[in-house]
């Protein structure tokens, strides 16, 4: 199975944003959507979600075409989507926020995830940002979810929480297949697969994670390095 988008064009607001996106991510994989602040990456997630207007070509998900479902429908298929910002309920507490999305005892999340027991009473508005991020990624698990769509999770990080970020990844990618926007060039060559590359709202190439800086298109799309940027 995969989740498949086909020279995918969008606009946000009424402006077009994406001019022709083709990415392919099978079951099991991580895929690092990739390009320079504005190319149209979270664009992308949103498109996936029906959260942006699509325009033209085709969004499909294990065979089933996602281009006229509802937002709602497209999560029944078996998406979850993790924004920048996590996405948790800040006034509810660790717990609640792991039974919102569970589909699966909350107390299970604890064995990939066990930094999150001892905060499971805490609001959520309480914790550090990478608490916070444990805990969007904690949410991701117990959902259920086979294709997650991830977005910048490093952002604004220390080194050594993104250690443990990646090691996160790493642990959902053995119950789902990942589609990863990510700025930190270091942390998606650690945890992707497969990239694709961005451009001005488009997919200008692909290929194995590990021959990332061997594109010719990688100093036209990518200028941040291995360090942060916009999406």
């Amino acid at each position: 199975m995969s989740l498949v988008l086909q020279e995918v064009r969008a606009r946000v607001a009424g402006i077009p944003v994406l001019h022709g996106v083709d990415l392919s991510l099978r079951a099991g994989g991580v895929v690092a959507l990739l390009g320079r602040n504005g190319a149209g990456k979270t664009t992308t997630l949103r498109t996936v979600l029906g959260l942006a207007q699509l325009e033209g070509g085709g969004i499909s998900c294990g065979g089933v075409d996602l281009g006229r479902l509802p937002t709602w429908r497209r999560a029944r298929q078996g998406i979850f989507y993790v924004p920048e910002d996590g996405g948790v309920f800040q006034d509810l507490s660790v717990l609640e926020n792991l039974r919102i999305s569970a589909r699966m005892a909350p107390e299970r999340v604890l064995g990939p995830f066990p930094e999150l027991g001892p905060l499971l009473p805490r609001r959520a508005a309480l914790l550090s940002g990478g608490e916070r991020k444990i805990l969007a990624l904690g949410r991701a698990f117990a959902s259920g979810s086979p294709w997650l769509l991830i977005d910048e999770p490093s952002l604004g990080l220390a080194p050594g929480v993104l250690r443990r970020l990646a090691q996160a990844v790493s642990t959902l990618r053995e119950h789902a297949a990942i589609l990863l926007v990510e700025q930190n060039l270091g942390f998606a060559q650690a945890v992707a697969d497969e990239y694709v590359l961005m451009h001005q709202g488009r997919s200008v190439d692909h290929g194995p994670i590990a021959a990332l800086r061997e594109s010719t298109f990688f100093d036209t799309a990518m200028h941040f390095g291995s360090g942060q940027g916009g999406s």
